[in-house]
């Protein structure tokens, strides 16, 4: 009858209503885990069984790092909200994140499947490429807040000051490089080519059913809420409330417990909110050519961060490195990518029409000519 009419009862409990669809959920999970699990002949089995494993615990253990809500009271004790606040957190986050390419890339390979294969090679050329940029961004980051820290970088955006102001509004660029760059790690429309179901069938995972398949993309929506979280310390103030100083006093870094309460709320709001826009892009924008992809990287995301990374290391290096400095920065970059970009050369057309001799569009020569 629909998923939004799927209640609790699974046809079996005494619950009636729709619960506004929330069971659709909980139906698709146990229906994934009770399936029958099949496995091809020819597939490499022991590297099958481990793909999906190996896409789901990097996107799991990005988490221990991300600092939920400050500091809390509790007696003498000052507690840390978080569940291992390491002195490398963000460059933490970045080396996690990035080891999931490598069961995508063992389930295209182990499947032997064609479709699997291209599949495979796509992520790895995908993730390569936007590895680039995203380790440009987060090098940037920290060269703003000079701390790798993840817990001290959400402390100064929620400072007083100068420092008082999101990573946004200091580096707007640079926040549009970088969750673009998460769109493309987490091979999310309009990146999602290794999977591509009009050229692929289903790109790396189309041998996998039952929870194979479903880790593949717990794996997936893992590693968004994980990038979303990353995105939300870096550019949003993580547990902080207001973006700048002037416009009130921010929230306190160590509070009781419903202080706690209220930034974890605010964390999760802001995941949220991060998460609809990634729907929304994927609802809007349709799925890029495999070139274009590249060409978006490797001739527009790379350079315009490469370039933002030397005015940035200007800007420290002259002592001269204020919120709004950082600010004018990443205009005057945005401006001359706009100016500079018609003129780069595009190269040789990848998608020119092929003649096919009879066709309407290219009929046979007469015998006189």
């Amino acid at each position: 009858i629909g998923p939004n009419r799927t209640n609790f009862s699974f046809g079996i409990l005494p619950f009636r209503g729709r619960h506004f669809g929330l069971g659709q959920a909980l139906a698709d999970g146990l229906k994934l885990f009770v399936k029958e699990d099949y496995i091809p002949s020819v597939v490499d089995r022991a590297l099958f069984v481990l793909a999906p494993v190996l896409v789901v615990i990097p996107a799991m253990l990005g988490w221990a790092v991300v600092p939920w809500g400050g500091y809390m009271q509790w007696g003498d004790e000052v507690i840390k909200i978080c569940a291992a606040p390491v002195s490398i957190g963000v460059i933490y986050i970045l080396a996690i994140g990035s080891l999931a390419v490598y069961g995508v890339v063992l389930g295209g390979y182990a499947s032997n499947n064609k479709y699997s294969f291209l599949g495979g090679l796509r992520a790895t050329a995908q993730m390569i490429s936007y590895e680039i940029p995203m380790g440009l961004s987060v090098l940037i980051m920290v060269l703003t807040f000079a701390t790798v820290r993840a817990d001290w970088i959400v402390q100064l955006q929620a400072g007083t000051g100068s420092q008082g102001v999101w990573g946004i509004f200091i580096h707007p660029l640079l926040a549009t490089i970088f969750f673009t760059c998460v769109l493309a790690e987490c091979n999310r429309a309009p990146f999602d080519l290794a999977e591509a179901e009009q050229e692929l069938v289903g790109g790396y995972h189309t041998e996998y059913a039952a929870m194979k398949w479903a880790l593949f993309f717990l794996g997936e929506y893992m590693h968004m809420i994980t990038g979303c979280a990353f995105f939300c310390i870096l550019f949003l103030g993580g547990w902080d409330l207001l973006p700048f100083s002037f416009f009130g006093e921010h929230l306190p870094v160590v509070g009781n417990f419903w202080w706690v309460v209220l930034k974890v709320v605010i964390f999760i709001v802001k995941i949220a909110v991060l998460l609809f826009i990634m729907m929304w892009i994927r609802w809007t924008l349709p799925r890029f050519r495999f070139d274009q992809l590249m060409r978006l990287a490797w001739r527009g995301l790379i350079p315009m961060a490469l370039v933002l990374l030397l005015a940035s290391g200007v800007l420290v290096a002259l002592s001269i490195a204020y919120w709004w400095t950082y600010l004018l920065a990443n205009l005057a970059v945005a401006v001359g990518a706009a100016i500079i970009g018609p003129w780069i050369p595009k190269g040789a057309a990848v998608n020119r029409k092929v003649e096919l001799a009879g066709s309407r569009f290219n009929p046979p020569h007469s015998a006189s000519s």
